[in-house]
């Protein structure tokens, strides 16, 4: 889509890695609950299980289907998304992006409308979901702090290590940044604003050798706020985001009863089985709870 032309105002970004049940299902998860006009953005990881070809087999007008020249995998979940975002910025005019991952799913309408919403309503805010607090329990970033500490090490930086990151870093600390503060990757909203403004400063253009092994969430987050915006909480117990790094908070049927309306992790893990979820597996419940009109089912 030209950037001349009239632009949905959301654009939705989806790395996939293999899994062409679990890809094709996500999708049709925003297919059925992403309200009004919107955009999607999928960027294959050089997958050769068949899921990219499916994708592209199943494919709707408004799907742009990427794929990275080799398997990038987890490591480089960063430079996957940055060929994602950099796509949106040049090809459409959406005022917000949804990154979501594989193994999240929408399971209610209504969650585009809150964002937008979210977004009118904090315009200091370039990335937001689950951010302080996690479903029950504050969220700790000890890890992504020793991890910073470490790779800003002397040791590091006189063996020519010095991570790509290191003056976005000192520029979100200049603006009150706290090492290792992160909004959780699983998925999150980043307002156009935002990346525009990661894009000037050069974030968006990871190098290859960015001797780094800083998760995307967190990289994400502290560019956000080198660009000059703040983190937001969108999720539990206010928020309609409801998610778990491993696993569900709840079982699929309490949550199809909930008022939140987007989970994750719904693959591995807690309250993901047929055990907790009436015969089931989680995918299995927030499928039969779409609407008939979803596309892919």
């Amino acid at each position: 889509m030209s950037r001349h032309q009239k632009s949905p105002k959301v654009a939705v970004v989806v790395p996939v890695g293999p899994g062409i049940q679990t890809a094709l299902d996500t999708l049709d998860s925003v297919e059925a609950f992403c309200e009004g006009s919107h955009v999607v953005y999928v960027v294959d990881d050089c997958t050769t299980d068949g899921t990219y070809e499916a994708i592209l087999d199943t494919r709707k007008p408004h799907w742009h289907v990427l794929r990275n020249k080799c398997n990038q995998g987890i490591d480089r979940l960063t430079h996957t998304l940055c060929t994602g975002f950099k796509a949106v910025l040049h090809e459409t005019d959406c005022d917000l992006v949804l990154r979501l991952d594989q193994d999240a799913l929408l399971i209610k309408p209504g969650l585009i409308a809150d964002a937008l919403q979210f977004m009118e309503s904090h315009r200091d805010v370039g990335l937001f979901g689950v951010y302080r607090v996690d479903f029950n329990r504050p969220r700790s970033f000890e890890s992504h702090r020793q991890l910073i500490k470490t790779e800003l090490s002397w040791p590091r930086r006189l063996a020519g290590m010095v991570p790509s990151w290191a003056p976005y870093f000192d520029a979100a600390m200049a603006r009150n940044y706290r090492p290792g503060d992160n909004v959780f990757g699983g998925a999150y909203f980043v307002t156009r604003s935002c990346l525009l403004s990661m894009q000037a400063i050069g974030a968006l253009d990871v190098p290859w050798d960015w001797h780094s092994r800083m998760q995307e969430d967190v990289y994400f987050s502290m560019v956000a706020v080198a660009a000059g915006f703040k983190l937001g909480h969108f999720a539990a117990p206010d928020g309609p985001l409801c998610m778990e790094w491993r696993g569900l908070p709840l079982p699929a049927l309490e949550l199809v009863a909930s008022k939140y309306k987007l989970v994750h992790s719904v693959d591995k893990g807690k309250n993901t089985t047929p055990a907790e979820n009436g015969g089931k597996s989680a995918r299995e419940v927030f499928k039969l709870n779409r609407p008939f009109r979803s596309v892919l089912s």
